[in-house]
C-alpha cells in the first residue's frame, strides 16, 4: 500500500505528506525508549538499591579502587580513605560475598583492606576504632592462600621501563598501558599531542560519521575549574597543566536507536586515543565524567561548548615523573568475562 501510494504521489509530494506523521512517530519511540532505558537504569543501576551480588561486587570495587589510589602517595596522610573503608566493611562481611571469594575482584577487596590496615600498622598510626585487627586477621583468612604478604596495591616503573614496550608487538603494547596520574608540570609539545590524537583517528564510528572531536585545555585556572566538577583527581591536579576534553557531537546521530551512540563511538575513541598517548610517551588518565546535566552546562561554558557537544571524558596529560607508580588495578579472568553461548 505505501510503494502504491508513492507511486501516485510522487517521491516528493510523499515525503511531503508523511514527514510530519515520521517526525511524531519517532518524538514517540523516543519518549517510549527513554522511559524503558529509565526504568531499567532505576532497576538494575546501583544508584537505588544494593539488592544482588553484582551489585555488591561492584560497591566493593568502587571502594577498593578508590583506597588503592591512596597507595600511590609517597607519603600518603594517616587514617586516608576512612570513609570508604568503613563502607567495604559491610561488605567483606556479607556471607554472599566471602562464597565468592575465588572471584578476582573480590580478592582485590579483600587485598586491598588488608594492606591498608598492614600500611598503618607499619607506620604505628592506630586505626583501631573504624579497622581492629579483629578484621583484619579475618580478611587474611578469609583470603587464605590468596593472600600475599608481597602485595602492595600498586605497581613502580623507572620511567624508561614503563615505555619499554611502545615499539613492542601489541599484546605486550596493550599490556604496558597503565593510568599515570603524577605528573612533572613540564608542558607537552603541542605536535606531539597533535600526532597522538591524529594517529587516534583510525578509530571506527558508525558508518564513518566521525563524530569525535577533541579540545587541548592549557589555560590552567580552566584545568583547575574543571577537575573541580570533575572531582575525582584530587590530589594530583597541581601538576596538570594540560588537559585534553574527548566529546561526541549530536548532530551525527539521526535515529531513535543512536540516542547512545555518541557514547559507545566516543568510547572506542577513548581508548584508540589513550593507546596512541601512551605510544609517544604522554602519561595519561582517563577522568571519568559520568556527571549530572548541571555538571555538563557548567563545564560547557568554562570550555566554550555547545550545547549539541557531550563531554566523554576528561583526560589529564604531562610528562610522567622518573618513578611511575600506578594502581594494580585487578583485572578479571577471561573467564569471568567470556561466556561461550
Amino acid at each position: 500500500m505505501k510503494a502504491q501510494i508513492r507511486k501516485i504521489l510522487g517521491e516528493k509530494r510523499f515525503v511531503q505528506l508523511t514527514a510530519p506523521l515520521a517526525y511524531l512517530r519517532d518524538l514517540k519511540n523516543l519518549h517510549t525508549d527513554f522511559y524503558v532505558d529509565k526504568k531499567l537504569y532505576k532497576k538494575h543501576s546501583n544508584v537505588f538499591r544494593v539488592n544482588n551480588f553484582e551489585k555488591k561486587e561492584a560497591k566493593i570495587i568502587l571502594y577498593y579502587h578508590s583506597i588503592e589510589k591512596g597507595f600511590l602517595f609517597r607519603n600518603p596522610k594517616p587514617r586516608f580513605a576512612k570513609a570508604k573503608i568503613i563502607r567495604l566493611h559491610a561488605y567483606l562481611k556479607d556471607k554472599e560475598v566471602i562464597q565468592n571469594i575465588k572471584l578476582s575482584q573480590i580478592r582485590a577487596g579483600y587485598s586491598v583492606a588488608c594492606r591498608y590496615y598492614e600500611l598503618h600498622n607499619e607506620k604505628v598510626i592506630d586505626i583501631e576504632n573504624y579497622f581492629s585487627r579483629r578484621d583484619y586477621l579475618l580478611y587474611k583468612g578469609i583470603l587464605n592462600n590468596y593472600y600475599s604478604q608481597d602485595f602492595q596495591g600498586i605497581k613502580e616503573f623507572t620511567f624508561d621501563k614503563f615505555y619499554s614496550k611502545i615499539d613492542s608487538n601489541f599484546l605486550d603494547f596493550s599490556n604496558s598501558r597503565r593510568s599515570v596520574r603524577d605528573f612533572t608540570g613540564e608542558l607537552i609539545d603541542e605536535q606531539q599531542i597533535k600526532a597522538a590524537v591524529g594517529l587516534a583517528l583510525n578509530s571506527p564510528s558508525v558508518c564513518n560519521r566521525q563524530s569525535a572531536k577533541v579540545y587541548l585545555l592549557q589555560d590552567k585556572v580552566k584545568i583547575d575549574e574543571i577537575l573541580k566538577i570533575q572531582a575525582g583527581f584530587r590530589g594530583y591536579s597541581e601538576n596538570v597543566r594540560q588537559l585534553l576534553v574527548l566529546t561526541a557531537d549530536r548532530n551525527y546521530f539521526y535515529t531513535v536507536g543512536e540516542r547512545n551512540q555518541l557514547y559507545i563511538d566516543g568510547g572506542i575513541f577513548l581508548m584508540n586515543l589513550l593507546y596512541t598517548l601512551h605510544f609517544y610517551k604522554i602519561a595519561n588518565c582517563p577522568a571519568n565524567w559520568g556527571k549530572s546535566v548541571k555538571d555538563d552546562r557548567l563545564a560547557q561554558r568554562v570550555i566554550g561548548l555547545k550545547e549539541n557537544e557531550k563531554i566523554i571524558c576528561l583526560i589529564p596529560i604531562g610528562r610522567a615523573v622518573e618513578d611511575i607508580r600506578v594502581c594494580l588495578s585487578e583485572r578479571r579472568t577471561i573467564d569471568e568475562v567470556l561466556k561461550v553461548i
